[in-house]
């Protein structure tokens, strides 16, 4: 027993021996502006940095519709822009058998800083087919736009939407694109 109580205190020892202490105090009036000035000049940097690199990193996320072939081989791309005519062309997104039916996969693309998102364009080259369901552009500077496909590619031929000049950040109504065989 006197066992037992040496080692539960020799735990309780170690255990607060290891915590580290934490103080919370409120800011003060002129420590929130000075907090706000250093936020403030952070922003500016990112600005600065953002400028000068003028690459930025973008999520693209795609879901593939569960009337999709069961995966595809064929060679996935695609084109997208802002208003203001910059476009970003990424030649291939796939590895062989990422677009399986009913899955969602993402990709990190570097790429020339765009305004907000408004054209997308998907491209298939292949035999095997493949239907996208949505495509979702999450661009860190603007809220993420979506796509909604859900129809077949064309083999060899871009499909997508360009709402660029409306005078709109956001997508209100997706027109119809007309339904492809899959091959």
């Amino acid at each position: 027993m006197k066992t037992l109580t040496l080692i539960f205190t020799f735990s309780i020892i170690v255990a607060f021996s290891h915590a580290a202490p934490t103080l919370v105090t409120l800011p003060q009036p002129d420590q929130m502006n000075q907090s706000s000035t250093l936020i403030s000049h952070t922003l500016q940097q990112i600005n600065e940095t953002r400028l000068i690199s003028s690459m930025c990193k973008y999520l693209i996320t795609i879901k593939t519709s569960c009337n999709s072939p069961a995966y595809t081989t064929d060679q996935i791309s695609l084109l997208f822009g802002d208003d203001l005519g910059s476009k970003l062309y990424v030649k291939r997104l796939d590895d062989p058998g990422a677009f399986k039916r009913c899955t969602t996969v993402s990709f990190d693309v570097m790429g020339e800083c765009t305004s907000q998102i408004c054209e997308l364009y998907l491209f298939r080259k292949g035999r095997d087919g493949w239907k996208p369901e949505t495509v979702v552009v999450y661009d860190y500077n603007y809220p993420p736009v979506i796509f909604n496909y859900n129809v077949c590619l064309t083999k060899g031929r871009g499909i997508g939407y360009n709402y660029c000049g409306q005078g709109s950040n956001q997508i209100s109504s997706i027109p119809k694109i007309k339904a492809c065989s899959l091959n």
